[in-house]
């Protein structure tokens, strides 16, 4: 096997140990800065994130944030925490999720992640390398920004304020582990402000690298003619089964609330645009009941099944321990909080898994360095894919926007020289997201994990000689993660990706999960809206003696880019041919979009339009055909 190759292709390795293979490596440099510090006599000032105004702010010179005084290191500050002065410094003091005192930074998704991780104390200390205090100020912090792990160094300086005391946020009992992982937060995406605004799942997903997943209560407000419809059954089964993993659940309460909704949640003890951890859920005697905990302590729920509630009988009472109000820990049906909570955030921590993570980019046309993973499974396995891409967090605003995410599991022939997609077996939803992913069990086989953005194309340029420039420079395309989380063992090998790989890969999915119309005998019309962050169109001219001349007019849709460049498209299928027409998918992920399509077509038995055009409007470019071009039957 040559060098190159080998370097495609990865085992997988358990999490526990990819942990601990880090922490090693990480001490021996972090050893060698202590003895430095210690033969000179002086105390450790990480020159990469300095004690100045850069990282403090995206843009120093128009920031509104408070402005920090002086960075103090913790004998230095204030002890306005606690009367009690003779207590010592540490990192770790048996960590409770009260402990966390947010500051005047914006980043309450970071903070309420970091409280529900604080449920299980032991997930906290994985996250930090350095776990006793430094005398040198030298810490080490793990996380995985964008689905990569990296060690971030750290020293102990903190962002004061004239008093002395903290800026942003701090601890209870003297602990440094919560300033210290928000730093490393913060050196991590350039600045501290570049931390404020964000939702709990990302920071669950930074502080464990897990698959995380988020578990609608709502329906959502962009597109609610192609989103799949509350199941309040359905909802109740993820939750039970989330609780019955050992999952970690966070829910999000009154994130989409204006000013003047929020003084009814105040009234029933709710805090909106705050997150709360979830205990527990009980099916008890028929009623759905969740234990939720306020992280910020004694602001509680006050309706049905609260502490004070009249529905508690002596014995449920006793059974569920009722009695945690003043630790902010409460009862609620699954009515009341579908009602007042949005989301539940879900991280799939599991030791005993394994992981592999590649990396690839995304070019703006069906051509170039495209890759994709090909998974050998041995046994059947039970995986999770994760698909990240580059955040925008900490970046100039209109640098580079969101792309919209998808990836689909096919079978494979199994040829690791010419993979071809067999089948489709399963995909997450593409949405113009930080992340997306999708689960699955996979039996013995070889497959296909194909990853695909589409609101970046280029299609609609007739610039071939700019194309054909750009395909081998693959750093300057939007680069992405996979992580590939397993069950058990498997082996995965990254490949260029087949010409018609994106054709037959989408075509696989819409034929398998898309709306059929039938038209002409012979002749069956695919689309495919629901999930899919737009629209995809596909025909399938199954006549073995006439071509399909069809036209696809979609000028009624908003807020979507097309991958042929035009909203409308004429097109020739060969007999016993399919083809995508056309993709459309959401330009801005924040913004509301609509999707329409009309579809007319003929049959007749020459070749092309004749005195109508071409084979193909707008002509299929080159750098089109491994999406659009027609694909036998």
């Amino acid at each position: 096997m040559s060098p190159t190759r080998a370097l495609q292709r990865q085992a997988s390795v358990s999490v526990e140990t990819r942990r601990k293979r880090d922490e090693t490596h990480a001490r021996d440099q972090l050893s060698r800065i202590v003895d430095y510090c210690k033969t000179q006599e002086i105390q450790f000032v990480d020159d990469s994130f300095p004690p100045v105004l850069k990282s403090l702010y995206i843009n120093p010179r128009h920031s509104e944030h408070p402005r920090v005084a002086d960075w103090l290191r913790p004998n230095e500050i204030d002890n306005f925490s606690t009367c009690r002065t003779n207590i010592p410094w540490a990192v770790f003091r048996n960590p409770r999720p009260s402990d966390i005192i947010q500051g005047v930074l914006g980043d309450c998704w970071f903070l309420s992640s970091l409280a529900v991780l604080a449920e299980r104390p032991e997930l906290l200390e994985k996250i930090l390398i350095t776990r006793e205090v430094s005398p040198q100020g030298a810490y080490q912090v793990r996380l995985c920004k964008d689905g990569k792990w990296t060690v971030i160094l750290i020293d102990d300086l903190l962002p004061c304020n004239q008093r002395g005391q903290p800026v942003y946020s701090w601890a209870h009992r003297r602990q440094l582990w919560v300033p210290l992982i928000e730093k490393a937060m913060a050196k991590l995406h350039g600045s501290y402000e570049a931390l404020t605004a964000g939702r709990s799942i990302e920071g669950l997903a930074t502080l464990t690298g897990a698959p995380c997943e988020s578990i609608a209560l709502h329906e959502s407000q962009n597109n609610s003619g192609n989103t799949e419809p509350i199941d309040k059954d359905l909802i109740w089964a993820q939750l039970i089964s989330s609780r019955t993993a050992g999952f970690l659940m966070g829910a999000s309460c009154g994130g989409d609330t204006q000013p003047e909704e929020e003084p009814g949640y105040n009234a029933v003890g709710l805090q909106t645009h705050h997150a709360y951890s979830v205990l527990d859920v009980r099916d008890v005697h028929g009623i759905r009941l969740l234990r939720l905990r306020n992280p910020w302590g004694q602001y509680s729920w006050t309706g049905d099944w609260s502490d004070a509630s009249s529905l508690w009988t002596p014995e449920l009472r006793h059974e569920l321990m009722v009695h945690g109000a003043q630790e902010g820990v409460f009862w609620m049906s699954l009515e009341d909080f579908m009602k007042y909570f949005d989301s539940v955030d879900v991280c799939k921590i599991r030791d005993s898994w394994a992981d592999v993570r590649v990396t690839g980019c995304f070019p703006p046309f069906a051509a170039g360095p495209a890759k994709v993973a090909m998974v050998t499974v041995f046994s059947p396995t039970e995986l999770d894919l994760c698909l990240f891409q580059t955040g925008i967090r900490g970046t100039a605003e209109g640098v580079h926007s969101p792309l919209d995410l998808s990836i689909v599991v096919c079978r494979s022939t199994g040829s690791n020289t010419s993979p071809q997609a067999v089948s489709f077996v399963m995909t997450s939803k593409r949405q113009v997201k930080s992340s997306v992913m999708c689960s699955g069990m996979l039996e013995e086989g070889t497959y296909l994990i194909v990853t695909s953005a589409f609101n970046h194309w280029q299609s609609g340029s007739s610039d071939q000689h700019l194309t054909d420039a750009l395909i081998g420079q693959e750093d300057v395309f939007p680069s992405y993660v996979l992580a590939i989380h397993s069950s058990r063992a498997v082996l995965v090998e990254q490949v260029p990706m087949p010409q018609f790989c994106l054709a037959d890969t989408m075509l696989g999915l819409v034929s398998k999960c898309g709306k059929r119309h039938e038209g002409i005998p012979g002749v069956t019309c695919y689309y495919m809206a629901q999930g899919m962050a737009g629209l995809v169109v596909v025909a399938e001219n199954r006549r073995p003696d006439s071509h399909l001349m069809i036209d696809c007019d979609c000028t009624e849709s908003f807020n979507v880019v097309s991958t042929r460049g035009s909203l409308v498209v004429a097109d020739c299928v060969p007999p016993l041919h399919r083809q995508v027409l056309v993709v459309l998918t959401q330009l801005e992920g924040t913004d509301g979009f609509a999707v329409s399509h009309k579809l007319s077509f003929r049959i007749q038995p020459q070749n092309g339009y004749g005195s109508y055009g071409a084979h193909h409007q707008p002509p299929l470019a080159q750098q089109a055909m491994g999406l659009h071009g027609a694909r036998p039957l």
